[in-house]
């Protein structure tokens, strides 16, 4: 188990993000097509959750977005054209987004544990009704693999900007550096791509993200990243995190493990 571990967190620690495509085969033809049907109205600006007025600046390049962790107005990602749903929290309310998730932790250890908690009391959001493929496919092929905390779509309009930033409060800065690192100075969160659109970019730590319909990029957000939509048309993802399960850690290591 140890030797398991140590070459799962190698792997997490290590790349800016990892390309897991090959470990799942997603609908991703359905569940854009569910997405696409969710009213307007129910979309609202990342992370800013339940305050629908927050919500509805999410078009407007002044959008600023909290950063999770941090108090309210205190450490903010710029954006324009970026919104997104919860279909999967603590609360089962779908307007309520990652309020409670507290980026700060000394460790790994405490980092699954705070996402077991949310694991242990999580619900879905009646989001499902517009897409019951994507609850199926979660429960049926991610949750063994994948201790699935938080669930949302997202997506960005044309002409969309989310501006260079990272997910580590800065007061965290001090203990990046230490043994036990930072729960974001790894892969930590899961982006699946529903379509990939010509000139859409995701730049991590200076490098490109390559992009596909149905790629799925298990990512360091912990890094500085930055992303742009220069296409005529919303690029959607669903991102999720959770902890990582044994069977998880062992497919990874694997079929990664160099």
């Amino acid at each position: 188990m140890r030797k398991l571990n140590k070459d799962f967190y190698d792997i997490a620690r290590k790349n800016d993000w990892v390309d897991l495509s090959s470990f799942w085969s997603w609908p991703i033809n359905q569940i854009l097509d569910d997405v696409k049907k969710i009213p307007d109205h129910m979309w609202s600006k990342p992370f800013n959750g339940g305050d629908k007025e927050k919500g509805k600046g999410y078009n407007n390049i002044q959008s600023n977005i909290d950063l999770p962790g941090t108090e309210e107005g205190t450490e903010l990602i710029k954006a324009r054209g970026w919104k997104s749903v919860m279909f999967l929290n603590e609360t089962g309310n779908s307007d309520d987004q990652i309020l409670k998730f507290d980026a700060l932790y000394k460790n790994e250890w405490e980092y699954r544990e705070r996402l077991k908690y949310v694991y242990d009391v999580r619900k879905w959001t009646n989001m499902t009704e517009f897409s019951p493929t994507l609850k199926t496919f979660f429960e049926e092929e991610i949750f063994p693999y994948i201790g699935v905390a938080y669930i949302f779509v997202t997506a960005l309009e044309p002409g969309g900007i989310i501006t260079e930033h990272n997910d580590i409060p800065s007061g965290s800065a001090p203990i990046l550096h230490d043994e036990k690192l930072h729960a974001y100075d790894m892969c930590n969160v899961f982006n699946l791509c529903l379509n990939d659109v010509k000139s859409c970019h995701a730049v991590f730590n200076g490098k490109v993200m390559p992009s596909y319909d149905g790629c799925m990029m298990w990512t360091n957000t912990g890094k500085q990243h930055w992303v742009v939509n220069m296409n005529k048309e919303p690029q959607y993802k669903i991102i999720f995190q959770g902890f990582f399960k044994k069977r998880f850690r062992e497919k990874v290591v694997k079929e990664l493990y160099k």
